[in-house]
């Protein structure tokens, strides 16, 4: 019955339901839909300080969705994604500073703080990629490259750091030129005065950012799904192999890269608008990591595990603020706990044991039917 039911919905789910990805049968996809229905309904019940923080935590989750795809799906670690995320903050708001007075939205702005940090990627990946570096090697020039962006950027006090109607502001963070403007705007979308403001602190600002993780997450499993999904799978397998088959490693690399540069580039967007804020410590050393700790502790190998891991910590997080550097600290020792009971990842193991725990009840139904049929005959 469930095997049925698994075919059916192969059929009309198509690549959302392909086998690069787990939850594939009807109580996944209802789950799923319960829970984007609960998330839905949550302003209804929570506390504004609440939403808020839900609609961080959901900023959260392109930065897993990011590293996921390159390092779970290429096998390329990037130890610098939160480079990507800052330089998309950045791009937003110096951009958002110098037109929102001439166009009256951000639409360009936000346009930008996504293709910036592409083109940032295109270079350095290219750099990488045709260099034939691998493995740990780009891991650790990631991390170099974010540091380095950090330390300029923390640099930039000097009021001759200004471009335009933005001032970097060094350890102080973006802000306007002006003293008397107001902080960096929220999201603005639209034409003349057929504008709409998604201003952070807002209900609408948290449907925005849920309906826009919804489809990116969706629009991933497709694209993993697809061809293109297990050429990425097999570069991460045997990029060598891959290559005897025709296949440009390189440049798939390069463009896996660049995608996920572009996601976490929107991560640093809604950041950016939802807190009118962006400031150079997003470019250290403990972001770039709770990125991978999210993804490794959820499951590297699967969109909806690393979702499942930054949403569920990152809420530990806020548990812990209190308690200072602390919350580093624990979470690192999550993540070694997790790594040597479930290396693949908390998620994935569970959904594991539950789809043993599923087929060990229908063999033993199956074994139960067949002797109640016997004793019948």
């Amino acid at each position: 019955m469930n095997t049925s039911s698994g075919s059916k919905l192969d059929k009309y789910l198509g690549p959302l339901n392909g086998p690069q990805t787990m939850g594939r049968r009807l109580p996944f996809w209802l789950g799923f839909l319960v829970v984007i229905a609960l998330l839905a309904l949550a302003p209804e019940y929570l506390r504004r300080y609440d939403i808020i923080n839900f609609s961080n935590f959901l900023i959260s989750g392109f930065l897993a969705l990011s590293l996921s795809l390159i390092w779970g799906y290429c096998g390329i670690l990037s130890l610098g994604q939160a480079a990507f995320f800052g330089i998309g903050g950045y791009a937003y708001g110096i951009v958002a500073l110098n037109l929102l007075n001439l166009h009256g939205n951000t639409d360009v702005a936000f346009i930008a703080g996504i293709i910036v940090p592409v083109i940032f990627a295109a270079i350095i990946g290219g750099i990488m990629f045709y260099a034939r570096l691998r493995g740990v090697y780009i891991a650790i020039l990631m991390l170099v490259v974010s540091l380095l962006i950090g330390m300029f950027m923390r640099q930039t006090a000097d009021p001759s750091y200004t471009l335009g109607e933005a001032y970097l502001g060094g350890m102080n963070g973006l802000r306007p030129a002006s003293a008397s403007a107001p902080l960096l705007p929220s999201l603005i979308f639209g034409i003349g005065e057929s504008v709409i403001e998604l201003d952070g602190r807002s209900v609408s600002f948290y449907y925005f950012v849920l309906g826009l993780l919804t489809i990116t997450y969706l629009g991933l499993r497709c694209l993993v799904n697809s061809s293109y999904g297990y050429i990425l799978v097999g570069c991460r397998e045997n990029p060598d192999r891959t290559e005897t088959f025709g296949y440009d490693v390189r440049l798939i690399q390069l463009s896996v890269f660049c995608l996920a540069a572009a996601i976490a580039g929107l991560s640093g967007v809604l950041y950016t608008a939802w807190g009118t804020y962006i400031h150079p410590d997003g470019f250290g050393v403990g972001p770039n990591i709770l990125v991978v700790i999210w993804v490794a502790v959820g499951g590297r190998k699967d969109l909806g595990c690393a979702l499942i891991g930054a949403l569920v910590l990152e809420w530990a997080s806020l548990r812990l603020v209190s308690e200072g550097e602390i919350a580093l600290l624990v979470l690192g020792g999550i993540l070694v706990f997790a790594m040597l009971i479930a290396p693949r990842g908390l998620a994935i193991t569970l959904a594991d044991y539950f789809n043993k725990a599923e087929l060990f009840l229908r063999a033993k139904l199956s074994t139960g039917n067949g002797v109640a049929r016997k004793n019948e005959e």
